[in-house]
């Protein structure tokens, strides 16, 4: 991970908030061995996991994560992609030490998508659970910016914007409204219908106020935490519309050809962080661009994971502008995994396999 000699004090509100985490964590294993374990492995459907964990259980399970990542046995493995047809073949692989789990996510990206994860024990081997994962990769993806939001937005945030109101979208807003308290909330995207049902399904699911913006600037322009969520392969968010102290979750795109926010917001940025560098040298098109035109180098990008345990800085005063790169990475997901797993375990959720 990134290293840094800088360390900040410490933030003994995050401290208390990742011993909670851990305290919830273990009180799920204790938990778990009160009743038997199943003989074999389980499979999990959508709704299953819908029934068992929320996006704050997410948020949870990545900071206890990300907390212990430098366990060694502990690996994350990039994503790998094949094209198959019209879509892609997308398989991404990881172990969590702490956990004594390790596991795959595999999906095809075409017709809504198809997404699974492989759950195993690395004691012996076995197989723990075959799990659909697109709302586990909703929730994940959404966690993962709730936490950078915790660990990097100004504490008094209270107005959300966001662009994009795609399947994900939502999870995005539920994560950061669970994390500050916002009272705000500006949708735009493209299409006028879309943004106004987004607003009206975050009003009615988050009891947040909820309002549809007619342009991005509109949208971002005055808020304290700014979120892309878009397939756009151009910027959708300009620096020049950002207000001191904010912060941004650039969340959407996950390819080296695709990019949410402009080379001036990166550059602006007092914090650029990622889930993880080597996969960011990869996918992460805003900081590939940049370091390619010899204008970012990649010790300029920090991971998350460093932030939250202080290795390197993180905001240093509130008119830090501060920037997430989310990728989505398979560590996040077989921990969100394992999570699922304990839960359906706990409550006799799921079926049995051959």
């Amino acid at each position: 991970m990134a290293k840094a000699a800088a360390k900040k004090k410490a933030r003994p509100k995050t401290k208390t908030v990742r011993k909670s985490a851990a305290r919830s964590t273990t009180r799920s294993k204790a938990k778990a061995k009160t009743k038997p374990a199943p003989k074999g492995p389980l499979y999990l459907t959508e709704a299953d996991v819908q029934r068992l964990v929320t996006v704050k259980d997410a948020i949870a399970t990545l900071e206890l994560m990300f907390e212990t990542w430098p366990d060694p046995a502990t690996s994350n493995l990039p994503r790998q992609r094949a094209q198959i047809g019209k879509g892609s073949f997308n398989l991404m692989g990881a172990a969590w030490g702490a956990s004594e789990i390790f596991g795959l996510k595999a999906y095809y990206g075409i017709g809504g998508g198809r997404f699974h994860v492989l759950l195993y024990s690395s004691r012996d081997g076995s197989l723990k659970a075959m799990i659909e994962a697109d709302h586990l990769g909703r929730m994940r993806t959404g966690a993962a910016s709730g936490l950078a939001t915790k660990i990097l937005a100004n504490p008094d945030a209270r107005t959300l914007g966001v662009i994009g109101a795609g399947r994900q979208a939502f999870t995005q807003v539920a994560a950061v409204c669970a994390v500050r308290k916002i009272e705000t909330v500006r949708v735009f995207t493209r299409t006028a219908e879309h943004r106004e049902a987004f607003a009206k399904e975050i009003e009615r699911k988050l009891r947040v106020t909820a309002e549809p913006a007619t342009t991005g600037e509109a949208a971002i322009g005055d808020a304290d935490v700014a979120i892309t969520i878009t397939k756009s392969a151009e910027p959708v968010l300009r620096a020049n519309w950002l207000k001191s102290g904010v912060h941004v979750n650039a969340a959407g795109a996950n390819s080296a050809s695709r990019r949410e926010v402009d080379a001036e917001t990166v550059l602006r940025a007092t914090v650029r962080a990622t889930d993880q560098v080597a996969q960011a040298r990869v996918e992460a098109g805003e900081y590939r661009d940049l370091v390619a035109a010899g204008r970012l180098q990649w010790q300029d990008v920090v991971e998350l994971g460093d932030v939250l345990t202080e290795k390197v800085p993180g905001r240093r005063g509130p008119a830090d502008i501060t920037l997430y790169k989310s990728l989505g990475i398979a560590l996040e997901d077989i921990a969100f995994a394992d999570l699922i797993w304990r839960r359906a375990v706990e409550r006799g959720v799921g079926k049995a396999m051959p």
